[in-house]
């Protein structure tokens, strides 16, 4: 039996296949796959019962929410290789630190990349239907374009149809935030990017992060993900969600190819994310496997190439990201 997570993200991909000519409501369906994810997780996953109605706030995500890959994953099938201009150095002799730990400090000590924004081609995959290739654009000021095909991302520009209400960049921010400061405040601001002050309940588990199975395990998570996608092309925001990925508590890290780049895959599992369940009907049934999601990285600098998540043992489907560093005013003139 499927659970009510993947029949809400299956219902919210349908949506993209089934609606032609393409022309989605991408932050609708974009929230209503991010609330699927928290409030079932939560509850069916024992992570607590007294906030799903403020997991409920608008939170609009990259769609690295359609089920996929267990852990131990150690190669990204179709990940493509990134292309930024700012490899980050090798982790060198410091290999007894833990990787995430290397990755970050090489990266927060990378130059900053020339060009003023990142263009991300995001391709989903789902069993029984074709892949989607969609556009995403986001731009250093924070600032978030999409678009279903590339072509049409000029007059996205053009027209500054800015979608997301700023929620990516203050994801971003928060990633920036943690490269060098207070990792408990770094651990709030991106568990609650909101214009809104961060709930007494949220502040008091920041101390008790590292037990897992709390609310803002699986804020922190799911919100590093957007950041890690929407800052692919800044090395300090990529350093930045490693330190904060790499406090959570039941994060495991594998090392693999893709493509001939040397990669790292970051599975986060039933501390952040609870369990798939077996019976949503009847809470005293079995939980199930752990739920885990896995983004898939380059091992040297760090730029996503995939995010897979199902229930461990199980493939639903997958993101593959292609990154590339761009300005703005060559985007708008049709410069790519």
């Amino acid at each position: 039996m499927n659970s009510p997570t993947e029949q809400h993200l299956a219902a919210a991909f349908r949506d993209l296949v089934e609606e032609q000519p393409f022309t989605p409501d991408v932050p609708a369906i974009e929230h209503r796959a991010r609330q699927a994810r928290r409030r079932d997780r939560i509850v069916r996953g024992g992570i607590g019962l007294g906030v799903v109605a403020a997991a409920a706030v608008a939170a609009v995500g990259v769609v690295s929410a359609v089920p996929s890959g267990p852990a131990g994953t150690t190669q990204a099938s179709g990940a493509h290789p990134a292309n930024t201009g700012t490899p980050a150095s090798p982790a060198g002799s410091a290999h007894a630190q833990p990787p995430l730990v290397v990755l970050a400090a090489d990266l927060a000590a990378a130059p900053r990349p020339a060009g003023n924004a990142t263009l991300v081609e995001r391709e989903t995959a789902a069993p029984g239907h074709a892949s989607i290739n969609v556009w995403d654009l986001y731009t250093d000021d924070g600032r978030y374009f999409f678009s279903p095909t590339e072509a049409g991302l000029p007059a996205q520009v053009k027209e500054d149809h800015n979608q997301g209400d700023g929620q990516f960049g203050r994801e971003v921010a928060a990633a920036a935030y943690a490269v060098t400061g207070d990792l408990d405040t770094a651990a709030l601001k991106m568990a609650w990017p909101y214009a809104t002050p961060v709930p007494a309940w949220l502040s008091a588990q920041v101390t008790n992060m590292p037990a897992g199975g709390i609310q803002i395990d699986n804020y922190v998570w799911e919100n590093c993900e957007d950041a890690l996608v929407a800052g692919s092309g800044n090395p300090q925001v990529r350093a930045g969600v490693l330190r904060l990925v790499s406090a959570l508590p039941g994060i495991a890290v594998t090392h693999g190819t893709a493509d001939g780049q040397p990669t790292l895959t970051l599975t986060a599992g039933a501390a952040e994310l609870g369990n798939a369940g077996t019976d949503p009907a009847n809470p005293k049934a079995d939980p199930g496997p752990a739920y885990q999601e896995a983004i898939t990285i380059n091992a040297r600098t760090g730029i996503p190439l995939q995010v897979a998540s199902g229930p461990a043992g199980q493939v639903a489907g997958t993101v593959t990201y292609v990154v590339t560093r761009v300005n703005l005013a060559g985007i708008a003139a049709g410069r790519f």
